[in-house]
């Protein structure tokens, strides 16, 4: 095997391993998929995979192949993590040539996410049921699922223009401005709704439970870095949006006197 061949299989498994994280996977699974892939190949290798980045070296017949990749999660897509793993097992167990797996590659990573408008209605059926389940009623589970289906939207919106912090204060702010507007209007009619059942319901679609079972997963490994990593990231995340949320509470309150 020639030098060009070592340095493709190498960028091969980076590139699936890049994939895989930018797309919510944990570490762990990143760094299995890559080993596999060169393992596969007779390329014994060493590599360290953190949340924001890829280190891998490996020595073949005296030749020395470093490669460090920059990388941060940019969304949550497990059907890309699912694709990336059916496409390693298939390179470790078939004779597929190194062309057709950038080619494969290139189809899972360029795979749309699904229409804006789905995932804004997903989460706000997510913040309903949440309403539901926590013994909220119907007509609060309503109001869950439209403040959610407004707060996913924004925060999806949002997310091309600034960071995870931002975009969720944002989105906690919006889904309490929300619910509260809704709650007057249901005042006409009906007073015993309650605001906590309708915030809990539909703040649970930013929740990071992704990023938190990450973390624990991670760390049960002995992935350290990287579970403290993502754990950090998922009490960001949590503190965002009890600012957002704790804001406009707190504004009311000091307006109206109570809540």
């Amino acid at each position: 095997m020639n030098r060009e061949k070592v340095r493709a299989i190498i960028e091969i498994a980076l590139y699936a391993g890049r994939i895989m994280l930018e797309n919510g996977a944990e570490t762990s699974r990143v760094e299995d998929t890559i080993n596999r892939i060169c393992n596969s190949q007779g390329l014994e290798i060493q590599n360290f995979t953190i949340p924001t980045g890829i280190f891998l070296s490996c020595q073949y017949k005296g030749d020395y192949y470093p490669y460090v990749i920059r990388t941060k999660s940019l969304a949550i897509d497990l059907e890309k993590i699912v694709n990336v793993n059916d496409f390693s097992r298939e390179f470790v167990n078939t004779d597929m040539s190194i062309d057709e797996a950038e080619k494969r590659l290139e189809i899972i990573r360029n795979t749309p996410h699904f229409h804006p408008i789905v995932m804004s209605f997903f989460g706000g059926i997510a913040g309903s049921f949440v309403t539901l389940s926590i013994g909220g009623r119907f007509i609060e589970a309503l109001f869950a699922f439209i403040t959610s289906f407004f707060v996913v939207t924004l925060v999806n919106y949002l997310s091309k223009y600034s960071g995870p912090f931002i975009k969720n204060v944002a989105g906690g702010m919006i889904n309490t401005i929300i619910a509260l507007l809704l709650v007057h209007i249901a005042s006409n009619f009906d007073n015993n709704i309650e605001l906590s059942n309708i915030v809990i319901g539909s703040i649970m679609p930013l929740v990071p439970g992704v990023a938190m079972a990450n973390a624990l997963r991670d760390s049960i490994a002995g992935d350290f870095v990287s579970g403290v990593s993502k754990l950090s990231e998922a009490i960001l995340v949590a503190v965002a949006i009890a600012i957002g949320v704790g804001f406009i509470l707190h504004t009311k309150i000091l307006l109206t006197g109570s809540i």
